[in-house]
């Protein structure tokens, strides 16, 4: 079993999509950051109806329990973007590259590896931080399903397997490991010196500075 198979396995929804005998390099979500509001949407709503429902008095706490079905809907927001994002793919074949959305409604772009003319490569202060990058696919057609992505993981490794086998097959898509740290030269102990020079150990006489004296004419 490939591991093309393997993978699909795992993910049925894909298969429809892979034709026979393509492989896939990589294939990947949306980096988790893409459901950090409705998160706190959810979060923060929930604090702030609690808050609200110990401040109110007992007879307006009748009327505010109607607010936590309320509170419901915004929980169901959460599991429908949390199904998007798990139904939001970007992949690249051996054919193509191509990007899967929709959770009821699903839509593919595709862009074949030999149109891909430019990669653009983006990725801003928080991206360096959590990993995630953008990516703008230019080709040479005028229309372009598939042209930038982002909020995608690993976005470093990414632009090199990207790199590698859309321009550069023959290149290894590893980064280059450091050099060796190069290590000071120790001074040699007194043993392992060389042995001192005689000829340049033995000392030099002093110059002496003679004055000569004109001798007077009688």
């Amino acid at each position: 079993m490939t591991e093309t198979e393997e993978f699909l396995r795992g993910h049925r929804g894909l298969r429809k999509y892979i034709l026979s005998g393509e492989e896939i390099i990589f294939a990947t979500h949306r980096h988790w950051i893409r459901l950090w509001e409705p998160v706190l949407t959810t979060v923060g709503s929930f604090v702030v109806l609690v808050v609200v429902f110990l401040a109110a008095s007992s007879e307006m706490r009748d009327i505010l329990v109607w607010l936590f079905w309320g509170w419901a809907l915004v929980v169901g927001r959460l599991g429908w973007k949390y199904l998007e994002w798990r139904h939001d793919w970007l992949l690249m074949t051996s054919l193509r590259l191509m990007t899967v959305t929709g959770f009821v409604v699903q839509r593919v772009a595709t862009m074949p590896r030999d149109k891909v003319t430019d990669l653009g490569y983006r990725q801003d202060v928080l991206g360096q931080i959590l990993g995630y990058g953008t990516f703008h696919f230019e080709s040479a057609g005028q229309d372009q399903t598939l042209g930038t992505e982002e909020y995608i993981p690993s976005s470093d490794s990414l632009y090199r397997t990207l790199m590698t086998a859309l321009f550069h097959p023959d290149a290894d898509p590893k980064p280059p490991q450091m050099p060796p740290s190069i290590l000071p030269k120790q001074r040699e102990t007194p043993a392992e010196a060389d042995p001192p020079d005689p000829e340049a150990t033995r000392s030099t006489p002093r110059t002496q500075q003679i004055q000569i004296r004109p001798t007077r004419e009688d």
